[in-house]
């Protein structure tokens, strides 16, 4: 257990305690750090400029609501018998599995005043809407948001469908016997038996969401009023040498992740999902 031990130490454990003492100083990752207590931290949580960043990611949060009604929905139609139907979860996965990278090209044209979105508005007769969606800024962000309903539902349909594959099908025949219709078939049956599969994919969402970084970061590099706390400290860290600011922004974000995986955990044992 030497060496795994190790590992943890020096890349894990002694970095956190590093990064905690360097979020009480002014250090610019040049000069001695000095002591200045919380006021990094009373920084964060009293300018709206760093409260923006924390409203930015209630927009994910939202997305979040869709996305998963979504792969539910989805989740239960493929449940179901048909030919193709191991064709069809393979095509579902695919945006998951995507580079991010690709994803943010992808949206960067989707969303272009000559790409797809304008296009399709200005065919079915609302080119009135067509417009510079990354530039408005007050649709920027839900419309960089919206990106997460397509490239996360995936990881969503793959937990219910396990979950709904995991229910035993007499539920169902009995049900059937009952006369139930697969309308309540679903209500009855279905969302209460993935109910604490809902709740674990609500906390990966939350903490998902304070995470965000790298589609708002390519696609606009957190300008027009997008960037997010984990830009923010890439760009206080590396561009503008508040080390000390970065570390303890890194902190905030680091505990409420902690918590969003502390639930989820204990959800987990609780509801024995694993």
């Amino acid at each position: 257990m030497v060496i795994p031990v190790l590992h943890l130490l020096i890349f894990s454990y002694i970095p956190i305690i590093t990064n905690i003492y360097l979020s009480f100083t002014n250090y610019n990752g040049v000069n001695p750090p000095k002591w200045v207590g919380f006021r990094n931290y009373e920084r964060i949580f009293t300018d709206p400029q760093y409260l923006k960043l924390f409203r930015n990611c209630l927009w994910y949060m939202v997305v979040a609501i869709p996305q998963l009604v979504f792969a539910f929905i989805l989740a239960v139609f493929v449940n179901g018998k048909f030919r193709g139907i191991n064709f069809f979860k393979g095509v579902l996965i695919v945006p998951y599995l995507l580079n991010g990278v690709i994803i943010s090209t992808i949206f960067i044209i989707y969303f272009n005043n000559n790409g797809t979105l304008n296009s399709i508005l200005r065919a079915v007769g609302l080119g009135k809407l067509a417009q510079q969606w990354l530039h408005n800024l007050r649709l920027v962000n839900p419309a960089i948001a919206s990106i997460s309903i397509w490239r996360y539902y995936g990881l969503n349909f793959l937990m219910f469908f396990g979950g709904l594959q995991a229910i035993p099908h007499e539920l169902y025949e009995a049900a059937a016997i009952d006369g139930c219709t697969k309308l309540q078939e679903i209500r009855y049956i279905s969302v209460p038996s993935v109910l604490h599969i809902l709740f674990i994919n609500i906390l990966l969402s939350i903490s998902g969401s304070i995470q965000v970084f790298e589609i708002p970061y390519i696609m606009l590099n957190g300008a027009n009023g997008t960037a997010t706390p984990v830009i923010q400290i890439q760009q206080s860290a590396f561009a503008e040498n508040r080390v000390g600011f970065a570390a303890a922004l890194s902190i905030v974000v680091f505990v409420v992740v902690v918590i969003a995986v502390s639930l989820q955990r204990l959800l987990a044992r609780r509801g024995s999902i694993y």
